[in-house]
């Protein structure tokens, strides 16, 4: 099994999306912290309501101390922060 994914990062639903590799033995909390400081997407980590991505393909909500792997997230999967 690939440790890694080429997935699509889209900040808004209708904007196009970035090519990012993500590793896959991260949790979800982890690429939320690395793509909220990287993007400046000014997600508060502080509060759980706040602190989740949106996913397509498959489709679910990132969040937690859930490794990505067990997400099923693949080459070609959408992550979406609304």
């Amino acid at each position: 099994m690939d440790d890694k994914a080429i997935v699509i990062f889209k900040i808004n639903q209708n904007e196009i999306g970035i090519d990012i590799e993500i590793p896959l033995n991260i949790t979800a909390n982890e690429l939320i912290f690395g793509l909220n400081k990287g993007f400046n997407l000014g997600i508060n980590m502080d509060d759980p309501t706040q602190c989740y991505l949106r996913m397509e393909n498959p489709i679910g909500f990132l969040r937690g101390d859930t490794m990505l792997n067990e997400y099923g997230i693949r080459n070609g999967s959408v992550i979406y922060v609304e």
